[in-house]
Formats: structure tokens, C-alpha cells, sequence
């Protein structure tokens, strides 16, 4: 899936955007997102998860928001699909790429559950509260984002004729939830379009659940080629449709 030349452009195009990123954090205005007050601002406004994402919201570096929001501006897809997110950080930087790059729009879907509620993975109910459903019009992103409080199979079975450019999936962590994701999904994502997976790092019994995720990526890597981003705290995987 990912051959030699393929990864070599890949990785010369990231490094190019990424240095373009430094640029515009030094020159560009308070308007850019690469202004490190508007990116403390997102990241304070929708409770980075510093572990998580390996990110640091004190010094504005957005971790694996920037593979995100560099994937984002340097392919430009017009549809963007998120799955799950505690408080919509990962959301909000794929809806701020969007809104840099002047067009696209990000369907996030997350069914709401909190922690008490079976298969909730951390969630704390946020999305059905009235401050999460405005959280993306406060933030002025509100016309790159729309939020849908339902389950993924709801979703599928209503939205039957979206298909995605971009489809970042952070939903159901256990190896039975993961599998039944990438089923729903995987055939609704463009060709050339990316697949990323969060947590393919995390193994183990955690007060959530059982983490399943790294078992299903060791699976799908013997299938296709992908890239892994390690990290302890919870890990990137990233492969493309061809």
C-alpha cells in the first residue's frame, strides 16, 4: 500500500508543510492558527488531552494535531469524518484545517455516553450537554463542523450516501468495537482517502475497558502497510485507501 517512493514523498511533503507551520507561527497574525495564542485558546476551549495526544498545552505544542491538521492542509479532502472525542479536541483541529484551507466541513459523531454508561470509554456525557453542542459555533468553526449525537450504526444507517476523504476513528477502544468501526467505515472512505486510528499503543485492562485497538492494528498491518506513530500514552496509526 505504501511503497518506498510513495513514503519518501509523503514524508518530504509533511516536512515541507510542517516547515511552512513554523513560518507562519514567527510571521502569519493573531487570526492563524499557527499563532501560539490561538492554538493555547483551542486547546483550553476543548480540553486537550496532553497525554493522549502527546501534546503540550502550556507551551501550544498540539502533538498529534499536527499530523492531523498537516494531512488535512496538505491533502485538502472536502469530507472529513471523526469518531468519538472527549471534548472535541481532535475534532476542532480537523474543522480549524478545514477553515485555513477556505473549504471542507467535518461530520463528528460521538453517541454522548458518560461514564457510567456501558462502552463509554472515558466519555462524560459532554455532547448532549447545551455547552457541547455549541462548543464548534463558539469557537467560530461552526460552519466546518457538524456535531451528531448517535451511535455509529445509526449514523451509517441514516447517512447512507456520505463517503469521506479523511477518516480519523476514536470511538469504541475494545478489539470486538474497533472491528465493527473499520467495517462500518472503511467502505465509505474515498480512494486515496486516510484512515487513522488512535491508541494502537495501549494495551491492557484500565478502569474503561479492555483496549483493543493495538490487537486489530497488529492484524490489519499484516494486510496492508501503514505508518505507526508510537507513543506509550496511546499511539497513531495511519494507512491509506488505494
Amino acid at each position: 500500500m505504501f511503497d518506498i517512493l510513495f513514503m519518501q514523498i509523503f514524508i518530504q511533503r509533511i516536512t515541507s508543510y510542517f516547515i511552512n507551520i513554523i513560518n507562519l507561527f514567527f510571521f502569519n497574525n493573531l487570526e492563524s492558527f499557527s499563532n501560539s495564542s490561538h492554538i493555547k485558546h483551542l486547546m483550553k476551549a476543548f480540553r486537550a488531552d496532553d497525554y493522549g495526544h502527546e501534546s503540550n498545552t502550556n507551551t501550544g505544542d498540539i502533538g498529534y494535531g499536527w499530523i492531523h491538521y498537516g494531512l488535512i492542509r496538505q491533502q485538502k479532502p472536502n469530507r472529513v469524518l471523526c469518531i468519538g472525542s472527549r471534548h472535541g479536541y481532535i475534532p476542532a483541529i480537523l474543522a480549524q484545517a478545514c477553515k485555513d484551507n477556505g473549504f471542507g466541513r467535518v461530520d463528528f459523531v460521538d453517541a454522548g455516553y458518560d461514564l457510567d454508561d456501558a462502552g463509554g470509554w472515558t466519555g462524560e456525557g459532554y455532547w448532549k450537554t447545551l455547552a457541547g453542542k455549541n462548543s464548534f459555533i463558539n469557537f467560530g468553526l461552526g460552519n466546518f463542523i457538524s456535531l451528531f449525537v448517535m451511535t455509529n450504526s445509526d449514523f451509517i444507517n441514516k447517512y447512507q450516501s456520505n463517503y469521506y476523504d479523511y477518516i480519523y476513528i476514536d470511538g469504541d477502544h475494545s478489539l470486538k468495537g474497533i472491528i465493527l468501526d473499520f467495517k462500518l467505515f472503511w467502505p465509505k472512505l474515498n480512494k486515496n482517502g486516510y484512515m487513522l486510528f488512535h491508541d494502537v499503543c495501549v494495551k491492557g485492562i484500565k478502569p474503561e475497558g479492555v483496549y483493543g485497538v493495538w490487537k486489530f492494528w497488529e492484524l490489519l498491518k499484516k494486510r496492508v502497510s501503514g505508518i505507526e506513530i508510537s507513543f506509550l500514552g496511546s499511539g497513531l496509526g495511519i494507512i491509506q485507501k488505494k
